[in-house]
């Protein structure tokens, strides 16, 4: 169904929707990039010094973790827990990259292919916000920071790219209430000034917010280790902020996009086969490997039986379709083994020292890589969920908001 047609479709069954089983509410939702379900789980075994999340998870509705979608990289995975569809059907494969243009990249709402929640709740005559969200340059969002730069350092954007696509007035209203948020860089500080203003003189019905700064440390130092878990002690910090400013009427879900795993080293796959003469398709795309090739398929099994391989599961046929129809038609589909990422070299080493001392993109089913949700405030029920599937998440948010966005 085309965009236009499903929003005026939306539009006319308002009026005849049915009440949802509890009294509506606002709400705040908080993706904090990277956060692995296993910080939460395992939050005594490391040793976090968390509070606010340790309150959100004693007095919440807690899911055994997410499993994501594929890839499980940032700007697909956004979108997918705001469509409630897989990455293949939303159109957003990819993170964006180079020049700040429409009709380039990943950058615009233009490019989305199903409607998301932000414009369900637009056509309920809801108001949105959203603060750094991927794909919402150009989006029909009442206050919009969206996600955009031309610069980065560390997990920081430049706010000179933020400034030219947000919604008019709004960075000029923030500075006003928070002069420190004019810094060169937006960070998880500022984009906590801005969920403060808006929460306090806006309080839309619908707030998206992505905090960014844990993934980019888990890249850099690795997760759950001693710097990662610093970031993490500070976002705690920023939830706080946010907790205390939040109304009444609000509830908030705290959301992710992706687990972490530690990178030891990239095996060059193709290096490895050619070594045992063998040849064929074999294809690496980091946390999965392919072949169309029976004898390279044979070749990976052998691999994965080894003791100390690089190669870790067999993915099921079925496992496999289930989250990328795309790959229908490869003979065999393998994850890497433990800290470990697949990479792309056909010359040289087989072992390559990585790039990164962190990483996401594996499989989505692989064992314990899993992201988070939890909902919390007025109403909400205590209670431990199952593990959840991402594409549950829309859902479950519109269901607070008291709003039936059925594609």
């Amino acid at each position: 169904m085309k965009v236009g047609i499903w929003l005026a479709a939306v539009v006319l069954a308002a009026a005849a929707a049915q009440p949802a089983e509890a009294a509506p509410h606002k709400l705040l939702v908080l993706s904090v990039d990277g956060l692995d379900w296993r910080y939460l789980r395992d939050r005594d075994r490391l040793g976090l010094s968390i509070p606010n999340l340790r309150y959100l998870l004693a007095h919440g509705q807690v899911a055994d973790g997410v499993i994501g979608v594929w890839p499980t990289i940032t700007w697909p995975s956004h979108t997918s827990i705001i469509t409630g569809v897989r990455p293949d059907q939303h159109g957003i494969l990819s993170n964006a990259r180079g020049p700040i243009d429409s009709s380039l990249s990943y950058w615009s709402a233009t490019k989305l292919k199903v409607p998301t929640l932000w414009q369900c709740a637009g056509a309920h005559g809801l108001t949105t916000a959203a603060i750094t969200w991927p794909v919402t340059m150009d989006a029909a969002i009442t206050y919009d920071l969206p996600e955009v730069f031309a610069r980065r350092n560390g997990g920081s954007m430049d706010l000179d790219s933020i400034a030219a696509h947000a919604t008019p007035g709004l960075v000029e209203a923030i500075r006003a209430d928070y002069p420190s948020f004019a810094q060169q860089w937006v960070d998880d500080r500022t984009r906590t000034l801005a969920t403060l203003y808006l929460l306090k003189h806006r309080q839309p019905d619908l707030m998206l917010v992505h905090l960014v700064d844990l993934d980019s440390e888990s890249h850099d130092r690795g997760p759950f280790g001693e710097n990662a878990d610093a970031i993490l002690e500070r976002t705690d910090e920023l939830i706080g902020d946010m907790l205390r400013a939040l109304p009444k009427d609000y509830d908030f879900a705290l959301v992710s996009d992706h687990g972490f795993e530690r990178i030891d080293h990239i095996a060059n796959l193709k290096v490895e086969a050619a070594a045992d003469d063998v040849a064929g398709n074999l294809e690496s795309f980091g946390g999965i490997a392919t072949t169309t090739d029976p004898k390279v398929a044979d070749w990976l099994r052998a691999q994965a039986n080894k003791p100390g391989s690089d190669v870790g599961r067999e993915i099921p046929h079925d496992e496999l379709v289930r989250y990328a129809p795309g790959l229908a038609n490869v003979m065999a589909a393998f994850e890497p083994a433990d800290h470990v990422m697949f990479g792309r070299g056909e010359t040289g080493p087989a072992h390559t020292p990585p790039q990164e001392n962190g990483n996401h993109g594996f499989w989505p089913l692989r064992h314990d890589y899993h992201s988070v949700y939890v909902l919390y405030g007025p109403g909400v029920k205590r209670e431990s969920l199952p593990t959840l599937e991402m594409l549950s998440l829309e859902g479950r948010l519109a269901a607070v908001l008291g709003i039936d966005c059925a594609h």
